[in-house]
């Protein structure tokens, strides 16, 4: 997230601005040895005082997870988004000028394939890729450079 907005990507989404201040405010991870505890004292730590970001390439999102806003219904307690189950409309989601340019590609490549398929399928296809040009659009007319939300 740090490297996207710094390289002059824009940000949108319900979460971008929790996201893109958890990410200027988070210490950076530089590597070392962690005890086998480690796993579960971080993830205490993060429910309880951070923020955590989860890249979900799939969705073509990052989640500035909280689980008041998640439309994913995660179980009670849970500190982490049911990354498979990504729903419109959810208030945890940020997306990048990169994760638009994604969608844009995969919209193009269900039309490719639309045009080989039978009607249905067809049909469902471009129906896809219709929605996914719609979201890419929407990021490209509500998007925010980085400095304009912290």
């Amino acid at each position: 997230m740090r490297c996207a907005a710094s390289a002059g990507e824009k940000v949108s989404g319900p979460a971008a601005r929790r996201a893109l201040t958890a990410a200027a405010h988070t210490p950076r991870f530089e590597g070392r040895i962690v005890p086998r505890t480690f796993a579960r004292k971080a993830s205490t730590f993060l429910a309880r005082d951070g923020i955590v970001l989860y890249d979900n390439p799939d969705a073509f999102l990052i989640c500035a997870f909280k689980h008041d806003n998640a439309l994913c219904e995660p179980d009670p307690g849970a500190t982490a988004p049911w990354q498979y189950d990504c729903r419109p409309g959810c208030g945890n989601t940020v997306r990048t000028d990169a994760h638009a340019r994604l969608l844009h590609e995969r919209a193009d490549q269900l039309d490719q394939f639309a045009a080989h398929a039978p009607g249905p399928i067809s049909r469902r296809l471009r129906t896809n890729a219709h929605r996914l040009r719609e979201t890419a659009d929407t990021h490209d007319s509500t998007a925010h450079p980085s400095e304009a939300l912290t």
